[in-house]
Parts: C-alpha cells; sequence; structure tokens
C-alpha cells in the first residue's frame, strides 16, 4: 500500500514479457509461446468432443499464466523469481508443441530438427552446470568454511563474523545454524517510518558504508587500536557498546579490497580464506573474490 517495493528497483512494464519470461524459460520459450496460444485459441468445444478435458485443462493453465504476468507487470518492481512457480505450468503447455516439432521424439527423421534437439539439450546442460557449480559458487563457499571453522571435536565454539557486503549477498542461517555463531551484516531495511517525499534521498546501511566505507567503519566499528599488532586480544571487549567489536572473522568481496587493506594495516588481521565467486556480475559491488581476514591472536 505504500509502494516500498521501489526501493529495491523499478522496471519496465514489459520486463517479464522481454526478460523474466525468456530467462526463466529459455529455450522453451518458442514452444511455451505457441501452447499459450493455442490454449487461448477459442473455437469450437463441447464435453462430447475427443479430447475436451484436456483442451479445458490448458486452457486453464493459459489463463493462470497470462492473468498472473499481467497483474505482476503492474507492480513497479519486478524479479523473475515472482514468476519462477508459473514455470511447471508452463513447461506443460510448452510440451505438445515441442514434442510435435521433435516428432517422432526423440530421434526426429529430419537432421536439421535432431541437430536442435542437441543443442538445446546442450546448452540447458550446460547453462545448469554453470550456475550450479560456478557461477556465484564464492557466496556459499565461504559459509561452509566459516561453519567448519566453528565447528570442532568437543562441539561448536563461538565465534563471531561480520558481512561488509551488499545485504543477502550469503545464505546466512541456511548455514548457519549453530547459536554459538554471532554474526551480522549489512542490512537494507526499506524506509518504512520516512515520509513519500523523503524516500528519494533515503539510504539503508549498506548504501551508507559503500558511499564512504572509511567513514562507517570510524563511526560503527571499535577503535582499530583495540586490533593492532601490538594490543592484547582481550583488549577488543573493552570498547563503547554503541559500535560493533571488531570480529573474529571479516567478510567483504574482493573489490573492497584496496579500502580493507588500508584501513586495516597494521592489525591483526590477515587473510585466511580466498574463494572465486564468479566471472562476471551486474552489481559492481559484488565483483571479484571473496576474502575474509581472520583476527589472530
Amino acid at each position: 500500500m505504500q509502494d516500498l517495493a521501489v526501493f529495491y528497483g523499478r522496471n519496465r512494464v514489459d520486463y517479464y514479457f522481454t526478460e523474466g519470461l525468456p530467462l526463466l524459460l529459455t529455450t522453451a520459450l518458442p514452444f511455451a509461446a505457441i501452447g499459450l496460444w493455442s490454449a487461448l485459441r477459442p473455437g469450437p468445444d463441447r464435453p462430447q468432443f475427443p479430447g475436451y478435458v484436456q483442451r479445458q485443462t490448458l486452457h486453464v493453465l493459459a489463463l493462470v499464466v497470462v492473468t498472473t504476468v499481467l497483474a505482476f507487470s503492474m507492480i513497479a518492481h519486478k524479479e523473475m523469481r515472482f514468476i519462477y512457480p508459473l514455470l511447471p505450468v508452463l513447461h506443460v503447455l510448452a510440451a505438445k508443441p515441442l514434442a510435435h516439432f521433435f516428432w517422432p521424439f526423440p530421434m526426429p527423421r529430419s537432421y536439421f530438427r535432431l541437430g536442435l534437439l542437441v543443442l538445446g539439450l546442450a546448452a540447458n546442460v550446460y547453462i545448469a552446470a554453470y550456475v550450479s557449480t560456478i557461477h556465484q559458487r564464492g557466496v556459499i563457499d565461504v559459509m561452509h568454511y566459516l561453519r567448519h571453522e566453528a565447528e570442532n571435536e568437543s562441539g561448536v565454539r563461538n565465534t563471531t563474523v561480520g558481512f561488509l557486503m551488499p545485504c543477502h549477498s550469503t545464505p546466512w542461517r541456511s548455514h548457519f545454524v549453530h547459536p554459538e555463531i554471532d554474526a551480522w551484516a549489512l542490512t537494507c531495511e526499506p524506509p518504512i517510518n520516512v515520509a513519500c517525499e523523503d524516500r528519494s534521498s533515503y539510504l539503508d546501511e549498506a548504501d551508507v558504508f559503500y558511499r564512504d566505507p572509511k567513514s562507517w567503519m570510524d563511526k560503527n566499528m571499535a577503535d582499530r587500536k583495540t586490533i593492532s599488532q601490538s594490543a592484547k586480544a582481550g583488549t577488543i571487549h573493552s570498547i563503547d557498546n554503541l559500535r560493533r567489536p571488531w570480529p573474529e572473522f571479516l567478510v567483504f568481496f574482493e573489490h573492497l579490497e584496496p579500502v580493507i587493506n588500508v584501513e586495516l594495516e597494521g592489525t591483526r588481521y590477515e587473510e585466511c580464506w580466498r574463494g572465486f565467486n564468479t566471472h562476471w556480475h551486474d552489481d559492481g559491488r559484488r565483483k571479484g573474490d571473496v576474502v575474509v581476514r581472520c583476527l589472530r591472536e
């Protein structure tokens, strides 16, 4: 009702038709389009006609797809995952046109269509393998590393972790299942209590941090003297309650490394883990490897 979703992005009206559905269906897109058109196309239909139940079922499924996509298109903030539940329905609609095009399936007599089928399958296998095992794997691998660092033969030791990353960069509690792991991350709460006229200038914690990382650390983190190489490990807890203590593990993207190197120079932080994350990313703040600095005794 307050139109807060636009705080996380605003998209074109045709986003789901030009980007969402193509990304969702990939090579099945033309067959889903044909199936959708066939299911919506008017024609004589009576209960006594053969295939009546099948045609009515496909018609209802097609209406579900159309009404859902049109309704979501009226919302300013759009994401592909919002229409992800439609994927099984779209596959049902695409099945008959796909099987008809490659008939006899799966070994069509035409070498051209056989080549298209092999190419389509290979493309989907490659995409599935790449995004499942390579693309943005660092933000998941680092969670395994941190969790196993907290685990030992006698149980789980108390561990502190800080994420200097854009919010929602990691799976978080799906991996940090132990209550002994005390972690925090930069937040991005929507401007719930901010007047409409002031929302355009509203900045969440992650925005404030990336605008000036040094200033944010000066204001929100404990004095760097407590983690200097000459300071004793116990002094890390002798800080102002309004500031965060420096965690045992500090996690950030390689993009932030030049700033971190300057700010933590002469401290007891050392790089203890680095993992490949992705070859490309549309968010410049998430570029490069995932890096972990450990606070040594």
